[in-house]
């Protein structure tokens, strides 16, 4: 806030009715019913962009196929007008993504190629040691089934920070 109003010489009133007009904007915005949303979701460490339908396929998960997942790890939410940004994560009672567990299943069957040179005193010069290994990982299909946001957490000056208005 203190650089922002430096970057505008700006008092401390208008900046903050700016962040309120900004914040309203945005509450007005989630409240109309807007198919477009997005989050950014992390699950087993990964981050993934994901809307509504898109299927993604994680690292296992144990669940079974058929169960509605609620994904709380949100880091970015937004729509075409809007966009919140956690500082590192949004509040779950702000956004919440749910997903429903697909289909579990190996991934790609990798071929994994060691190579090396022999030690560099032996009677055999030349030879080198090299051996193939190969490795399946489980991994989970999710689909998402919708991402919900509302606008609990949007008040105080830190949501005000995270709410930006494009």
């Amino acid at each position: 806030m203190a650089l922002c109003r430096r970057l505008l010489h700006l008092s401390s009133r208008s900046v903050c009715r700016m962040s309120s007009s900004i914040i309203d904007t945005v509450t007005e915005d989630i409240k109309r019913p807007v198919g477009d949303h997005f989050a950014v979701v992390q699950v087993k460490g990964r981050q993934w962009k994901v809307s509504i339908d898109d299927v993604i396929q994680t690292d296992n998960l144990n669940l079974e196929p058929g169960t509605v997942v609620t994904l709380d790890k949100v880091l970015l939410a937004g729509s075409v007008n809007y966009s919140l940004i956690g500082r590192p994560l949004l509040p779950s009672t702000s956004v919440q993504v749910r997903a429903q567990v697909i289909e579990k299943g190996r991934g790609p069957y990798l071929r994994v190629y060691n190579q090396g040179m022999a030690p560099t005193r032996t009677l055999w010069w030349g030879k080198r040691w090299r051996w193939m290994t190969y490795h399946e990982s489980m991994t989970t299909m999710l689909r998402i089934q919708g991402i919900d946001i509302t606008a609990d957490g949007l008040r105080g000056e830190r949501a005000v920070e995270e709410a930006v208005v494009r």
